[in-house]
């Protein structure tokens, strides 16, 4: 979806994207549905603020035992989209205030939602992936998922360099 400068008026437009069309299907994980709430003004001449919300569900494996895994993605987001030059001075270490992490400067009046529902999305997927809260993984030794069975590894042998441990803490 593409917003134009000239289109977005001060009034606030409210638009509701019920579709996926905008996330790339050969990504690892495949975004099952998804609805993004927004609100577009005209903050200037030069600069509108876009304000949403994104909700989804996204298929991806788990990251202890390998097996299907649904994530529910979330994120509340605003942006402040201008045709202004980014004043930018020498290649140098600059801290940046929070105005400056949610600008857009963009090279044409033309806004690409479907680029920010896409960051969003890839902002909400949390860093560890569980099938469930409890999920204990797969054995180490023999490979078998433990959420289904119980292992079929025989006792510790003890050709571990932590072996030494083992025996000292059982004093």
């Amino acid at each position: 979806m593409r917003l134009l400068f000239d289109d977005i008026t001060g009034k606030t437009q409210h638009y509701t994207i019920n579709d996926t069309h905008w996330f790339p299907v050969g990504d690892a994980g495949l975004l099952l549905a998804a609805t993004a709430h927004l609100s577009v003004s005209r903050y200037d001449q030069e600069t509108i603020v876009v304000k949403g919300q994104l909700d989804g569900v996204r298929e991806t494996v788990c990251d202890r035992c390998g097996e299907r895994a649904e994530v529910k993605l979330h994120s509340v987001f605003e942006y402040q989209v201008t045709t202004r030059r980014e004043e930018v001075s020498e290649l140098r270490d600059v801290e940046c205030c929070e105005d400056d992490a949610v600008t857009l400067h963009l090279d044409e009046p033309v806004v690409e939602i479907d680029d920010i529902l896409r960051e969003q999305a890839y902002l909400a997927v949390p860093l560890q992936t569980l099938c469930r809260e409890d999920c204990k993984g797969i054995c180490a030794g023999c490979g078998t998922l433990l959420n289904k069975e119980p292992c079929s590894c025989g006792p510790d042998t003890g050709n571990s360099p932590f072996a030494v441990l083992k025996k000292i803490s059982k004093r």
